[in-house]
């Protein structure tokens, strides 16, 4: 499968886009990560401690389905999302604003983890905000 770079160069891109066989029916706009088997499928929990991309087409399980994995895409919001938010993955393949960190996160183990992991689910920013079941505007990176 051959991936896609848009912009000047494959160093300096607008987007990346690779072809990727759908592990379960897929809809254009979902999160998607990489299974076990090399397939991409909904992220099993949320947020996501792996890289997440998003489904620029729809695909039947087992077909070919185009994934975005920097760049801009509208994704449907679980939650209220402002401009700005730094998203994660949400609940069947939604996007959800992250949670902030607490001061008390970093005074027990379990805290520090929360705090290390997330920056690992990090998927980008929201370009346009969406009530909650709303179409959002992010920025992959």
């Amino acid at each position: 499968m051959s991936d896609t770079f848009e912009g000047t160069s494959p160093h300096i891109s607008d987007r990346y886009i690779t072809r990727e066989i759908a592990g379960e029916a897929l809809t254009m706009g979902q999160v998607v990560e990489h299974s076990a088997d090399q397939t991409v499928i909904k992220p099993a929990t949320n947020p996501s401690l792996k890289r997440c991309g998003i489904c620029i087409t729809s695909a039947a399980i087992g077909k070919s389905v185009s994934v975005l994995w920097r760049g801009r895409a509208r994704v449907k919001a679980y939650g209220t999302i402002t401009a700005g938010d730094i998203i994660v993955s949400g609940p069947g393949g939604t996007i959800q604003t992250q949670a902030a960190a607490t001061a008390t996160d970093c005074t027990t183990s379990a805290g520090t983890a929360l705090s290390i992991n997330q920056n690992r689910t990090n998927m980008g920013f929201a370009d346009i905000g969406a009530a909650s079941g709303g179409s959002a505007v992010i920025f992959l990176i």
